[in-house]
């Protein structure tokens, strides 16, 4: 998750780029990396990762009301009048927010101008970035100390001036330049009961404050390295307890339109997964039964026509069977059986060795004894008046004589 911190007193007039702090953390809070950078170049380095934004002490105010209503609508209805007597502004021009409710049964309150919030989300969305959440940065230390104690840190966050945080059990966190703190400690403290009056300090030197001399002092080291890592732990809660963005901005926050529908696309993906799956077995088996079919007529091809060189089985087979069936005149089978007839009539023995046919002629050479056989072979396929048949060469041997022949069928 990405969480960048808004530069202070930042306008809609400010020259561009903006630059911004941001942390990067993992999912359970942990810094991973940090720097300075516009959110265009963020975008570009972390273009799928959510992001969250923080608010400045300056652009935000907090206070702590006390509310009759428990319902959270009745809440957030009722926070702007019950603040409205602390207002300079118009409640009009005011956008209030509502936080948890404190230990003393009091409601956290922060409020903006509406303007900035309008600036805020167009700046984010100009960049291309949705924001989960716009946090009040104080809000970020509002660990309580024990009543009566009123508790000072320096700001672990970088802004334009060094701020001092002070925190106390019956109010919001308070962030300040350091220069006013002495004002804002004597005016916080003649508001309490001299035993009320205990200041804890953390790397602020007492001296510099003039406190009243009841004032109880308790000093300690600088813990500001150690306060960064908890914040940004709390800024990464899954639901954030202080967001700036409800009612009408409320829509930053809101899951987009594919999350809601996310455990209908799971099923979808699902059912894709097994279809796709099943379909990739289905061709595979197909695939192979193709070829178990193809292999089994090439062979009962070579066993039924095993003189025929083999070009397209099926085809071949075909000619055969409807020269041999209905169609006497014209295709392979009945001219092979004419020859076959001639060749192997009772004057004369022929072993065809090899042949190749068409449905209007074949080319067919035989092995016989002798010339005179050859001869009545030959002489029996010329009185078949539907053939015509030509000697395309012969030769003799020892085993006997090797003769090819061209039989046609007759145009006559």
């Amino acid at each position: 998750m990405l969480i960048v911190l808004l530069p202070e007193h930042l306008q809609p007039d400010s020259p561009g780029p903006v630059r911004m702090h941001w942390w990067h953390t993992d999912r359970d809070g942990s810094l991973v990396d940090a720097g300075l950078n516009t959110l265009d170049e963020l975008h570009a380095k972390y273009p799928a990762e959510r992001m969250r934004a923080l608010v400045p002490p300056s652009a935000v105010t907090l206070y702590r009301v006390r509310l009759p209503v428990r319902k959270a609508s009745a809440v957030r209805a009722a926070l702007p009048y019950a603040l409205e007597d602390f207002l300079s502004q118009e409640l009009e021009e005011l956008h209030f927010a509502a936080g948890p409710r404190r230990p003393d049964d009091r409601v956290a309150a922060a409020v903006v101008e509406q303007s900035n919030m309008a600036f805020w989300q167009d700046l984010f969305e100009q960049a291309r970035w949705r924001l989960e959440a716009l946090m009040p940065l104080s809000e970020l230390h509002a660990e309580l100390p024990p009543a009566g104690v009123l508790r000072v840190q320096r700001s672990p966050w970088p802004t334009d001036m060094p701020l001092v945080m002070v925190t106390a059990a019956d109010q919001e966190p308070v962030m300040m330049e350091e220069g006013l703190l002495a004002f804002w400690l004597q005016r916080r403290l003649a508001d309490r009961d001299p035993e009320d009056r205990i200041v804890e300090l953390y790397g602020v030197d007492a001296a510099t404050l003039d406190l009243d001399i009841e004032t109880q002092i308790i000093s300690g080291p600088d813990l500001t390295p150690e306060l960064l890592a908890p914040a940004l732990r709390r800024a990464t809660d899954t639901r954030p307890v202080f967001n700036l963005l409800t009612g009408p901005y409320a829509s930053s926050m809101a899951a987009p339109p594919w999350r809601k529908m996310r455990t209908t696309m799971i099923a979808a993906g699902v059912l894709l997964a097994v279809l796709a799956t099943q379909f990739g077995l289905e061709s595979w088996t197909l695939a192979r039964e193709r070829d178990r079919l193809q292999a089994e007529i090439n062979s009962l091809f070579d066993i039924a026509l095993p003189s025929s060189r083999r070009i397209d089985p099926v085809t071949q087979f075909r000619e055969a069977l409807e020269g041999g069936t209905s169609n006497a005149n014209g295709g392979m089978g009945g001219l092979l059986y004419e020859v076959l007839a001639a060749a192997s009539s009772k004057d004369s023995k022929a072993e065809i060795r090899e042949f190749r046919a068409t449905p209007l002629d074949m080319e067919i050479e035989l092995h016989v004894a002798s010339f005179a056989e050859l001869e009545t072979i030959r002489a029996n396929l010329a009185a078949k008046p539907q053939l015509r048949e030509t000697l395309q060469g012969a030769d003799s041997g020892a085993d006997g004589v090797t003769a090819r022949l061209k039989v046609a069928r007759s145009d006559s």
